[in-house]
């Protein structure tokens, strides 16, 4: 059977948050004639940014996040704030922030989606490079640590590891090319 496209006919609402909203709905797909149901989870989307010093390391952060139960080392990332909002606005943000610093270029590496089989998640990623310090502005709720490590560290944090964060991991492989060298 080839692959077929879902349409929605029927939509349960489970939750509305300040971050996702929940919905089970019953889907009709092309070819088939009984109707399926998908949980799934909506997002407003969100940017990572992989900032790179002058002297070639990556700033990266550490924090604990709730629903893994531990800390996790990560390069800066957050949501978008509103409707709207340009994905590389927010990775200024969330890069100055989270990570004390201003990006005097910002590239583009594209999105991902962080998990696609019930979630819209789109995460855009992006490296930042001329970086110039800044007062770093964490939210009332947030904690951090600010680390510094070189590109074959973080690969090898990864190998190990001690790099568990998908949007890192995917990050850090689609800069690969920018980062050599460094």
């Amino acid at each position: 059977m080839s692959i077929a496209k879902e349409s929605c006919i029927k939509r349960q609402e489970i939750f509305q948050g300040k971050i996702l909203h929940v919905t089970v709905d019953t889907v009709h797909m092309e070819g088939v004639t009984q109707p399926a149901v998908r949980e799934a989870v909506w997002h407003g989307g969100a940017a990572c940014v992989l900032p790179v010093t002058a002297d070639g390391k990556l700033i990266m952060v550490r924090q604990f996040r709730y629903a893994a139960g531990k800390a996790l080392l990560e390069f800066p990332a957050g949501k978008l704030d509103h409707p709207g909002e340009l994905p590389a606005e927010c990775a200024f943000r969330e890069l100055a922030e989270e990570g004390g610093v201003k990006a005097g270029e910002l590239i583009d590496l594209g999105y991902i989606y962080t998990s696609p089989g019930f979630c819209n998640e789109i995460l855009y990623l992006f490296l930042g490079r001329k970086l110039t310090p800044t007062s770093q502005h964490l939210d009332a709720d947030e904690f951090l640590n600010i680390e510094q490590y070189t590109p074959p560290e973080v690969a090898q944090l990864i190998a190990t590891g001690e790099i568990v964060d998908a949007k890192t991991i995917a990050i850090f492989a689609k800069a690969g090319s920018y980062l050599q060298g460094v």
